[in-house]
């Protein structure tokens, strides 16, 4: 199929080009301060984009199932940085968040105006959390992180999530739930163990 055709069909499919990085229906977009030079996006391969950073930052490679989300960072116009990663798992109806990280020679790159906008606008992690969820809580109950580094609880925190009670576990409801309902879901994520 012609690369034309293709996109055709992608801009039926998904109407038309988005700036924002969304899919239709999805309530998020980037913070319109990073737009001329940072994207959020869903990446079919974790190792090839951001393996690198994630063994630089927690000494493991990202996981060959789930999703990847990458901030990319346009250094020019043909140089593309992986700035920060994120990970989700399904499992039934919860979001496992976990792998989180940002690249700190990436943000080094950044011209001081450009920084000075990533720190306004909460970071990258946050923006990549803001596209996890709007393009996945849809179809989950809650998402889920497992965070036991202080500055990353803080975006978690900042970003939407609650505490659990439970050490390092941290709960985002996507809906209205009882609370019988709740407690389900969160013994449920504590089960797995850290993720």
């Amino acid at each position: 199929m012609a690369l034309r055709e293709h996109l055709a069909r992608l801009r039926a499919t998904w109407g038309g080009p988005s700036t924002s990085g969304e899919r239709p229906g999805a309530a998020w977009s980037i913070d319109e301060r990073l737009e001329p030079f940072l994207r959020v996006c869903e990446v079919a391969d974790g190792e090839f984009f951001a393996g690198q950073l994630l063994r630089c930052k927690l000494g493991a490679s990202p996981p060959d199932i789930g999703h990847h989300m990458v901030a990319f960072y346009r250094q020019d116009d043909r140089t593309f940085l992986a700035a920060s990663y994120l990970h989700l798992w399904t499992q039934g109806s919860i979001g496992l968040v976990g792998g989180g990280c940002t690249d700190g020679d990436v943000l080094r790159t950044m011209n001081p105006r450009e920084l000075e906008l990533v720190n306004l606008a909460g970071g990258l992690l946050r923006q990549t959390l803001g596209f996890c969820f709007a393009h996945f809580e849809a179809d989950l109950e809650a998402f889920f992180g497992h965070a036991g580094d202080p500055r990353a609880r803080e975006v978690d925190l900042a970003a939407g999530f609650t505490e659990t009670g439970l050490p390092h576990l941290l709960v985002r409801y996507n809906r209205a739930l009882t609370e019988t309902r709740r407690q389900a879901l969160v013994e449920q994520a504590h089960a797995i163990g850290p993720f």
